[in-house]
């Protein structure tokens, strides 16, 4: 069992952990959507004495990492320090109450410091996962099991041509032994090939993304009354956080 110094000792370390993680997820999340987007680009030549073009056409961009794990890397975080500070409050107090939700135990005998102090973890933890990324609208995707778990991709890729400016020329007006021809030129756009590109993302479906939040804002509500219902020691290998996680990802 854990004596509370030791607890003590490295509490403030873990929070300094959790709180830059979880800055620097919810910036990657707010400004860096790219990291969770990939895709090819491809350019096929319809002259065949120009092939070699194509390589030097082809565009990549790999995805970075996807929402799921990024998450997960996270959570690790929380938990550590969640646990911690579960640990330092039950030893240092009596009071006590059942979260519950649904009308079921979720979880026994949580000290009142650590439901007030939760209620508040929970709020930022929640403006992390309101700023995740979702997929685009308007365009239809399919899971991508061969890239992995957490992978989208277009169900149709996006064709357009590559074209190139051209000079033609039409005679208006046919010569005489008087008169040269009237010749007129114009501009045009030949089709010279074509790109092919098809989009993969690790984002979230809008509908994933609700699903989670309502979940976080259910145990928000519970470690509230919880709260105001707590009424009652030695530190005890007491832990939550990962439930937390589990519940939010069902």
């Amino acid at each position: 069992m854990s004596q509370l110094h030791e607890l003590l000792a490295v509490e403030g370390d873990l929070k300094g952990e959790k709180d830059k993680i979880r800055e620097e997820t919810f910036n990657t999340f707010d400004k860096k959507p790219a990291h969770f987007t990939g895709g090819l680009r491809m350019l096929e030549m319809f002259d065949e004495a120009r092939k070699e073009e194509e390589a030097a056409g082809t565009e990549r961009q790999e995805i970075v990492t996807t929402v799921p794990e990024k998450l997960r890397y996270m959570s690790g975080a929380f938990i550590r320090f969640w646990d911690a500070k579960l640990q330092k409050e039950t030893a240092n107090q009596e009071a006590r109450a059942d979260v519950m939700i649904d009308g079921k135990e979720f979880a026994k005998g949580v000290p009142v410091t650590f439901l007030l102090s939760m209620e508040e973890e929970l709020k930022q933890l929640r403006k992390v996962y309101d700023k995740i990324p979702t997929l685009q609208p308007g365009i239809e995707w399919k899971k991508d099991p061969q890239r992995g778990e957490f992978y989208w991709k277009t169900a149709y890729p996006v064709v357009k041509h590559k074209t190139e400016k051209t000079i033609e020329y039409k005679t208006i007006v046919p010569a005489t032994k008087e008169h040269p021809a009237q010749v007129k030129e114009w501009a045009g756009d030949k089709p010279v090939g074509k790109y092919s590109t098809e989009n993969w993302s690790g984002m979230l479906s809008p509908a994933e993304k609700s699903i989670m939040l309502g979940k976080i804002d259910t145990i928000l509500r519970a470690v509230k009354k919880a709260r105001q219902r707590a009424n009652n020691q030695d530190v005890k290998k007491f832990t939550m956080g990962i439930s937390i996680f589990n519940f939010i990802h069902g």
